[in-house]
């Protein structure tokens, strides 16, 4: 039986970055597809599964990546998100967790080994995530406390 690759939407509007990004996973084994406006990435959330979203923070036409992170979660729950940005604030990062991404990363990926074990981690999780859906009963819910 053949293992599908795990995919990957690749949403960045700076064509360059967004290339690179591709190329990178597409090198490490994955299934990655780009997009270039927020509004791409929503069509492609409805008309494909995802295991995972890397975003960046600067979206134009959208308040912020925060802000989209936060349409993408309600549409596709289980979809796991990496937010990027050039911007490196404690706040940021703060919100984005609790908006539900899986973590951030400081754009440019000046360590690429770093960023692709992150990668590889927040696939696990979409995997896991998955799992448990597929088999609730594997994973029973925790009782009230």
């Amino acid at each position: 039986m053949k293992m599908e690759r795990p995919r990957i939407l690749v949403l960045d509007d700076d064509k360059t970055f967004r290339e690179l990004l591709v190329d990178l996973l597409t090198g490490a084994g994955y299934e990655a597809v780009s997009v270039v406006t927020g509004e791409d990435a929503l069509c492609k959330i409805q008309e494909e599964r995802f295991d995972l979203a890397t975003i960046d923070f600067d979206l134009p036409g959208w308040v912020n990546g925060i802000d989209f992170l936060k349409e993408l979660k309600e549409m596709a729950p289980h979809t796991e998100v990496i937010l990027l940005t050039g911007n490196a604030s404690e706040e940021v990062a703060k919100e984005a967790i609790l908006r539900g991404a899986f973590h951030y990363y400081l754009k440019p990926l000046y360590h690429i080994d770093q960023f692709l074990t992150l990668v590889g981690q927040a696939l696990e999780s979409s995997r896991q995530k998955k799992k448990s859906r597929e088999n609730p009963k594997a994973h029973p819910p925790a009782p009230p406390s």
